[in-house]
């Protein structure tokens, strides 16, 4: 009867999980939660001060986030040399 309890209850994955899983680092992580009001809401169980994360909602946040690349600084940096250089 245990069993079938544990594999009913939903996944739960702290942000360093979060982390590995997605190939990111903590901080990162943290940051997203953060700033992207989009980020799935924290669980907190009773008992426990950890922050957790239902798994399948960060599956479905990070499946259809969308990213926007920075713009790179360093070529703009490049190409005005360059354009000193032919004038």
């Amino acid at each position: 009867m245990a069993d079938e309890e544990e594999r009913e209850a939903p996944r739960l994955e702290t942000i360093p999980e979060i982390a590995e899983r997605r190939g990111l680092t903590r901080q990162r992580v943290h940051r997203i939660a953060r700033t992207d009001p989009k980020f799935p809401d924290p669980v907190i169980e009773p008992g426990s001060t950890r922050v957790k994360y239902l798994a399948e909602a960060i599956d479905a946040y990070f499946d259809g986030r969308v990213l926007r690349p920075g713009r790179r600084t360093d070529l703009e940096k490049r190409n005005r040399e360059e354009e000193r250089r032919e004038e």
